[in-house]
């Protein structure tokens, strides 16, 4: 074969596998495009999940913040109501240093009442005293003051101060017979205990 035979026949081969080359590069471009579609829809779960996972986080952090937040405010409540008591037992405090200054002076008044004179006792001046112990008396109530120590009533050691037991015809034993000294509390707590008499049972009893 000559020389122009032999190109003739390359000519031909190029001309046959052109179209061959063409069809393979268009499968592997379909293929391709196969590829991607499925990654694309296997990818579609990764991200929901992805989704999932990054809102339950957020819903974690969120809870933990107002876990937090509760705790905060929890413990501030109990601070300022341990402040509010604190400072109303001091405040109690210093009432009660103040009062137990004020009852012996109170002390002097009721005894300056009791041992007036009779023949003074009904005078305006003498009814003026009076009105004044009992106001001093009613104002100190208003703030939380009682007077401790009763004739008749059930001796209380944890209120007063028994300085002597008598046999009694009138006060069955325990039972206080005379208060020497009034005793005095605030809000519930005892300022001074009650100086009484207390009775030791019947006469006959008490010998006995």
């Amino acid at each position: 074969m000559n020389q122009e035979g032999r190109e003739q026949n390359q000519m031909s081969q190029g001309r046959q596998g052109g179209p061959t080359e063409a069809n393979n590069s268009a499968a592997s471009g379909a293929r391709a495009s196969d590829a991607g579609a499925e990654a694309a829809e296997n990818g579609g779960p990764d991200v929901s999940e992805q989704l999932e996972r990054d809102l339950e986080e957020a819903r974690s952090k969120a809870q933990t913040y107002l876990d937090l937040a509760q705790r905060t405010q929890a413990d501030f409540v109990n601070y300022r109501r341990r402040i509010e008591q604190e400072r109303g037992e001091h405040m109690r405090a210093a009432r009660g240093e103040t009062l137990a200054k004020v009852l012996p002076l109170l002390d002097d008044l009721d005894r300056a009442i009791g041992s007036m004179p009779q023949d003074l006792a009904k005078s305006d001046w003498a009814q003026g005293v009076g009105l004044i112990g009992r106001k001093i008396h009613n104002t100190l109530q208003s703030m939380g003051v009682q007077r401790i120590g009763e004739p008749g009533k059930p001796f209380d050691p944890y209120q007063e101060e028994a300085i002597m037991y008598e046999p009694s015809g009138q006060y069955p034993a325990g039972t206080v017979t005379q208060v020497v000294q009034s005793g005095y509390s605030l809000d519930g707590k005892v300022l001074r205990p009650a100086q009484v008499i207390v009775s030791s049972g019947p006469p006959a009893q008490a010998q006995g």
